[in-house]
């Protein structure tokens, strides 16, 4: 394990622990965010085109669309599938 030590103002430590905030999850849990995940990032220009496409694929009927109960048989296949691969 390592440790990292953190300088921080006296008034802004005190502020956290008033508010009873865990600065050490906090920090476990912002570190551990930062973690890649195996998806590539994109800026906030290319996600903002994806979602336009998106609404443009759906307004115009282009768009394959499924019901709520659909997803979620989907979803279930899938992990039958993955549990099934796993044994």
């Amino acid at each position: 394990m390592v440790t990292i030590n953190l300088e921080l103002e006296d008034s802004l430590y005190e502020d956290i622990k008033k508010q009873g905030i865990d600065l050490q999850a906090q920090f476990k849990e912002f570190l551990s965010d930062l973690k890649d995940d195996g998806y590539p990032s994109i800026s906030r220009e290319e996600a903002k085109n994806r979602v336009s496409e998106a609404v443009r694929e759906y307004k115009s009927g282009k768009m394959k669309t499924v019901s709520h109960e659909e997803m979620w048989a989907n979803i279930d296949r899938d992990i039958e599938k993955k549990i099934a691969n796993n044994l």
